[in-house]
């Protein structure tokens, strides 16, 4: 009788490719259907598109500019598949594992930067009153004053961040550190409410404590 040391299944097992969704980019030394039946004999499942939901995404030669913008959206909401070249595939297809193994559990890990900040900023020219019908967060960093101002205004505030949170008031110290692409705690717990919540795209509206008290001085 002959017994097989390890399954196909044991081998898929020790993979990094087992039970990951694997996306390609570009053009390979390898034919394009030759080298996804060999990821798939590693256990990988094939995307034809790179999306939040793929584990591995291999970057071949002259990827799609279409595919390099969808990259860094992804990165931009806290999606970050592990990027591969053509070496590092060549390793893997080698059995060379242990360096390139990423949970199965696909979470968000997002980063702020500054072009968060600008991209989501607060227009206090649009309309009579930006704030209107918003849920406020003020970073616990921010002038105390603050809450009583916009009390004062019918604007409630809150000091937490939840699923009803539409716009998030920074301290300038904050502001200052996106500005020099630092971090603090209050950016800190920005990110982790949002890494905790069921969003797929950062969608908060943000501005700074100066220019709230700027606005709120001149009403």
């Amino acid at each position: 009788m002959q017994y097989e040391l390890f399954s196909d299944a044991d081998f898929q097992q020790q993979t990094p490719f087992a039970g990951r969704a694997v996306c390609l980019l570009g053009s390979f030394r390898l034919a394009t259907k030759t080298l996804q039946q060999r990821l798939q004999a590693l256990g990988a499942e094939i995307k034809q598109n790179v999306s939040r939901n793929v584990h591995y995404a291999i970057i071949g030669k002259n990827p799609s500019a279409e595919d390099q913008e969808r990259l860094k959206r992804l990165a931009y909401n806290g999606f970050t598949p592990r990027l591969l070249n053509e070496n590092d595939l060549e390793n893997i297809l080698q059995g060379s594992y242990s360096s390139y193994i990423v949970p199965e559990r696909i979470s968000k890990d997002l980063h702020l930067t500054l072009q968060h900040y600008l991209d989501s900023q607060l227009d206090y020219e649009g309309s009579m009153n930006p704030l209107y019908t918003k849920e406020l967060y003020l970073s616990p960093d921010t002038q105390p004053q603050l809450y009583q101002m916009l009390g004062n205004r019918g604007i409630y505030a809150n000091a937490y961040i939840d699923d009803t949170t539409d716009a998030i008031v920074i301290s300038n110290t904050s502001l200052q550190h996106l500005q020099q692409g630092t971090t603090d705690d209050s950016l800190r717990y920005i990110e982790q409410q949002y890494n905790k919540s069921r969003a797929q795209a950062f969608r908060y509206t943000m501005t700074s404590e100066g220019e709230l008290l700027a606005w709120l001085n001149k009403r």
